[in-house]
Formats: structure tokens, C-alpha cells, sequence
């Protein structure tokens, strides 16, 4: 099978390597992957992984520069801006290819939602799902059934320094830089959906950058968040620092019955494989189960279950309905003004679940965008302490804010 990667960036470079891995299982063959990109050049990451397995760095601008290929069984790999997406696959879709991996975050703005759902119907497609693929993930959801879970809130954390990634234009496009919405927050979104069930609604998102372009224009790559509600009543908020020094890649869920799953996710980087993940299961500061994994690389896993489907005859079909809402959720972070977002008739949950959404809320109105997340990484750092110390992600610990104290003394006493 043949596969041409659109896009020779850090996500190229990404999904390079599991396909090389795949090629040295003998899944695939390396001598037919081709990479398309404008630039005609690898970008680091992937030229050094070219390097690594002795191929040579072969980028061509277009697709008609491509060594002949077979349209009809090809899998072309989307790993493009954001910005992009819907076009380009529709370009390759009327060139007679109809095998695609797409990444995200797949957004369809409303004039290509026509002809995207055309695509669809007549293709094969896998949206790029990776952390769904993840061992962690699996844990997360054996417990939530073991222990029949009926979750209130769920917090997840996706923060990393992509300051120098943001100054080389990653992500970027003709169209632009890509916000903080963009960027991790697909990837909490469908966790979220997993765990919780669609989303209903938004009620607040902001996304707070220090950074600027010499005419002062916010870049939206710093920190951001998202609060709202999936249909069976469950909290979540989604948060996103671009600018921390740490990788973090972090969930925190909190059940009626009192039990709390907290859950650490290893990145998708080869340079940090060391790091480990994990999940635990707690009642209070109690740890009823803990598992630890040495090993976790859920884009192998993606990819290897993409090449799976896209090789069969009906197994790899997206949902465009749950596509379109990621969709909306993203471009209205990205397009409306920050803060609150009216819905009517949006019913109560449990007073301490709406109390700490609340609190989270009003924090980042203070410019205090950690108070939140800083009081359960001290939480998690108690709990873990001589447990898994592996998953402690060493954040440093602040000074406690009032509302850190007063939260600390409405949930534990």
C-alpha cells in the first residue's frame, strides 16, 4: 500500500515515525511513502528521522511531482493547518483518491460542509484520534465501567512551551497562526466526548496570550480554556498553557459516588519516550488502584488501527455530525469575544460541581488562569507522593490564593 503525507512538518514527522515502525514490522514499505509539502523541505524533526532509517529527504511541492501511485488504494495522510483541511481534502478527493487520514482539528467552515459530506459518503476517512488509542485511555475507560462511574466533572490539562515551535511558524498557513484553541484542545475535546458524551454546550472561553505582533495584535498562543457541558450533565474544562515549561498531559475526573480517576498520558514526542503515564483511582486522598506503564505510544497505535481500516472495504467512515460540532465549538472559541456564553434553560447540576466551575471561571477573570489547575496538581502531588512518583510532574508550587484555600477547605476538609 502506498502512502503520501501531505505535510512535512512536526506532524509529518509524527506520523513518519509509526509508519516507519509499521515498515520495520513489515506492514508497510518504506520506499512508498512520499511526503508532499510547498516548501520542498523536510522540516527537522522529519528529516532527521529520514536520516535515522536511510532514506532520502525526497519532498515535492505538488502532487503531480509525485513517482506514480495508485489513487484508488492510496492513504493520503492530512497533516496540514487546520485552516486547510476541508479544501485539501476535497482537492485529493477530486483527483480520484479515497483513502484519507486527516488531522486535527478537522474545521469545515460552513461553505465546504456541502461538498465534505459528499466526500465522506464516498470515501474512506480516520480522523486522528491518538489519544483515544492510548493505553491510558483504555484504563480510564475499564474503570469508569468496572466501577460504574457517573462522572460530574472532568478537568483535563495539555500544556507545553511551544513558544519556539509558535516563532517557525508551525501550524501556520496563508490564513495565519493557529490560536491555542486549535492546537490541544481538539485533542481535550475528544477525550471529553469519550468520557462524557457529546457536548451540549459552551458556558465560558478565554484564551489569555502575553504575546503580541509588533502591531500589538494578540498572537492567541498562550493560555486558554474552555468550560462547558456534555448532554448527560457532566462538567468539563479544558486547559491549555503554550507557554509552561513542563508537558503536561493530564485528566482529572470526578464521579457522584466520590471516587476520582486522575490520569497521566505520555506525549507524543520520541525525544521524551522516558516519561511515563499512568492512572490512579482514588476516594479522597485514598489510592484504591494504580497503574503505572513504562511504555504508551498511542500514535503507533492510531495509526496502525487507520492502516487496518483504511485497508478494508467499509470500516473507516467519520461521523460528520460529531465532526461538525468539534467544529463549531472550535471556531466559536476562536471567533467569538472571550467570556461568558449565555444558554437558556441550562439546568443546575450538583451545587459543589457548579461552585468549582464557577471558581475556575472566576480565576481567569482575575488573571489567575493557575488557581484552578494549581490546587489539583497539590492535590496530586499528595497522592502520588511515594506511589507513582514517576507521574508527578514536578510543577512548582505556588503560594495558595483565597480561592486555592477556600476551594482546599470545601473539598477536603
Amino acid at each position: 500500500m502506498d502512502v503520501v503525507i501531505a505535510g512535512a512538518g512536526k506532524a509529518g514527522s509524527l506520523h513518519y515515525r509509526a509508519y516507519s515502525h509499521l515498515a520495520r514490522s513489515g506492514r508497510l514499505d518504506r520506499g512508498r511513502i512520499q511526503f508532499v509539502d510547498p516548501s520542498r523541505t523536510a522540516g527537522p524533526e522529519l528529516a532527521e528521522l529520514l536520516r535515522r532509517d536511510g532514506v532520502a529527504e525526497h519532498v515535492v511541492a505538488d502532487r503531480a511531482e509525485l513517482a506514480p501511485v495508485a489513487p484508488e488504494s492510496t492513504i493520503v495522510d492530512l497533516c496540514l493547518p487546520s485552516s486547510v483541511l476541508a479544501p485539501s481534502l476535497l482537492d485529493w478527493w477530486r483527483a480520484g483518491y479515497r483513502r484519507f487520514l486527516i488531522e486535527k482539528p478537522f474545521t469545515i467552515a460552513p461553505e465546504f460542509v456541502d461538498d465534505v459530506r459528499r466526500v465522506l459518503e464516498t470515501s474512506q476517512a480516520v480522523l486522528v484520534r491518538n489519544y483515544l488509542h492510548s493505553q491510558v485511555h483504555g484504563e480510564v475507560r475499564a474503570l469508569i465501567d468496572l466501577y460504574d462511574l457517573d462522572p460530574v466533572l472532568c478537568v483535563t490539562n495539555f500544556s507545553k512551551d511551544r513558544r519556539a515551535d509558535n516563532l517557525r511558524g508551525r501550524g501556520a498557513s496563508s490564513a495565519g497562526s493557529p490560536t491555542v484553541f486549535e492546537l490541544e484542545m481538539p485533542h481535550q475535546l475528544y477525550i471529553g466526548t469519550d468520557l462524557l458524551g457529546e457536548p451540549q454546550h459552551i458556558e465560558y472561553a478565554e484564551d489569555l496570550d502575553p504575546m503580541t505582533t509588533a502591531d500589538g495584535t494578540p498572537l492567541r498562543l498562550g493560555e486558554g480554556v474552555l468550560v462547558g457541558r456534555a448532554a448527560r450533565g457532566a462538567a468539563f474544562v479544558h486547559y491549555s498553557n503554550l507557554h509552561y515549561p513542563t508537558i503536561v498531559r493530564s485528566l482529572d475526573l470526578f464521579s457522584r459516588s466520590g471516587l476520582s480517576i486522575h490520569a497521566t498520558y505520555a506525549p507524543v514526542c520520541e525525544e521524551l519516550a522516558d516519561i511515563k503515564a499512568g492512572v490512579l483511582l482514588c476516594r479522597g486522598s485514598t489510592v484504591i488502584s494504580k497503574k503505572l506503564l513504562t511504555s504508551d505510544d498511542n500514535m503507533l497505535a492510531m495509526i496502525t488501527d487507520a492502516v487496518t481500516r483504511l485497508s478494508g472495504t467499509d470500516t473507516a467512515r467519520v461521523d460528520l455530525d460529531q465532526a461538525l460540532r468539534d467544529s463549531a465549538i472550535i471556531r466559536s472559541a476562536v471567533t467569538k469575544p472571550p467570556g461568558h456564553r449565555s444558554y437558556a434553560g441550562a439546568a443546575r447540576a450538583d451545587v459543589l460541581q457548579e461552585w468549582i466551575v464557577d471558581s475556575f471561571k472566576l480565576g481567569l477573570r482575575a488573571g489567575n488562569g493557575q488557581a484552578f489547575l494549581g490546587f489539583l496538581e497539590q492535590r496530586r502531588r499528595a497522592r502520588l507522593a511515594g506511589l507513582l512518583p514517576a507521574l508527578d510532574p514536578a510543577f512548582p508550587a505556588p503560594d495558595l490564593t483565597r480561592a486555592e484555600r477556600t476551594m482546599r477547605k470545601v473539598l477536603v476538609g
